[in-house]
């Protein structure tokens, strides 16, 4: 559909017209949902579902191509704002939910703090708080882990860092590529080990949508790094004034915990919760769907 002067991708899903419409914005960035389309089959049966393959990411991405314009956190947020307004006219509701993973969790907040008259209720996992807090936490995560597992040459090459710097991309990913993904929850790695596994036959879509997918996250990643790193929700995001509900995996260090809960907690907003996930990493939505889901009727759709 034309969604801020290009073509781009939406799709519904659902038992019932009746039920609370749930925008699923989703994270990477680039990382979007039609992939694991499975995994929100139960959503369905007491929710519309609605995935959104943003400007620069997947099906989006494989209309419009590398000459995307605007990838960007400005325009991503208004293009978000076009496809509640589509769904209020579509569907006949004139409230939804809004569902942000990681990067998605600051497009989603975004949008609720231009339109808080388009929303129910914000529900946030992976939650993003800042570049900052995540650099600094996820660096000290490292160095313990190092130490916990006698890694001379790993701590020997962190040591070396002192404090990094998060304006600094570069080091960032230095230090952090590889060793991230060994420290994340053993249910993250194994979750992304799967992403990592699938193929065009194992998804039932043409090679090319496979294709579109990887370089729209590409794309997106580099597009959209400068937004990424100048975010600080504890700064400019804590007068929320819808429901506001965070449901986050306890041992999440993509997007860490601590960080989380301390934006949660700065947050001022008509009603909003904090439900930690025992043993969950960055993708408790995914890997827990159980007690995310179970956490998400009873708060978010509580609301509409």
């Amino acid at each position: 559909m034309p969604i801020g002067g290009i073509e781009q991708w939406v799709g519904a899903r659902g038992a019932d017209r009746a039920n609370p419409v749930i925008l699923v914005v989703h994270g990477g960035p680039g990382e979007t949902q039609w992939p694991v389309a499975s995994k929100y089959a139960p959503w369905e049966r007491r929710f519309t579902v609605v995935q959104w393959d943003q400007r620069g990411a997947g099906r989006t991405f494989g209309r419009n191509g590398a000459a995307t314009p605007e990838v960007n956190l400005d325009r991503i947020t208004r293009d978000g704002i076009e496809v509640v307004e589509h769904l209020r006219r579509t569907l006949g509701q004139q409230k939804v939910i809004v569902l942000g993973h990681s990067w998605g969790s600051i497009v989603a907040i975004r949008m609720v703090q231009r339109r808080p008259d388009l929303f129910s209720a914000y529900a946030g996992t992976g939650q993003v708080a800042s570049w900052r807090a995540s650099v600094n936490l996820q660096f000290d995560h490292l160095v313990d882990k190092a130490r916990r597992d006698n890694d001379a040459e790993a701590l020997r090459d962190l040591e070396a860092i002192g404090r990094p710097d998060p304006s600094n991309a570069t080091q960032y990913f230095a230090f952090t590529r590889n060793r991230l993904f060994a420290a994340m929850p053993a249910a993250d790695q194994e979750w992304l080990k799967g992403l990592r596994s699938m193929t065009p036959d194992s998804l039932g879509v043409d090679p090319k949508e496979l294709r579109d997918l990887v370089e729209g996250m590409e794309l997106s990643g580099r597009s959209l790094l400068p937004d990424q790193m100048a975010t600080d929700l504890p700064a400019t995001a804590t007068d929320i004034r819808v429901p506001f509900f965070v449901i986050q995996g306890s041992d999440d260090i993509t997007t860490p915990t601590a960080a989380a809960v301390e934006y949660f907690e700065r947050v001022q907003a008509p009603q909003k919760a904090l439900v930690l996930i025992d043993g969950a990493g960055h993708f408790a939505f995914m890997t827990h769907a159980g007690e995310f889901l179970a956490a998400l009727e009873r708060m978010a759709r509580a609301q509409w």
